[in-house]
């Protein structure tokens, strides 16, 4: 795979075909993944943001770290679950 010719959303489509960091394309079977990369990934970027080498969303238009998805368990009873569809229909 070469990644220096694909676009941000084909070097994504590939890695999580092939099961690889976006960020280092390296093997992400195992350990914490955190917006497709490895968790020392991931902290190397926000490190790098932070210090002002790159912004996130800057990472996120190069294809090498995944917008954030929504945290938390997902609800499992009726109660809940009809507060969040009432909720997104509001939205």
């Amino acid at each position: 795979m070469t990644t220096q010719t694909l676009s941000p959303q084909q070097r994504i489509a590939d890695c999580l075909k092939h099961q690889l960091c976006v960020a280092c394309l390296q093997p992400a079977r195992r350990g914490r993944i955190i917006r497709g990369c490895h968790e020392r990934c991931y902290r190397a970027t926000i490190r790098a943001a932070q210090a002002g080498k790159c912004t996130i969303e800057e990472r996120i238009a190069q294809g090498k770290l995944l917008y954030s998805q929504p945290t938390g368990r997902k609800p499992s009873n009726a109660v809940s679950m009809e507060l969040q569809r009432k909720k997104r229909s509001r939205s």
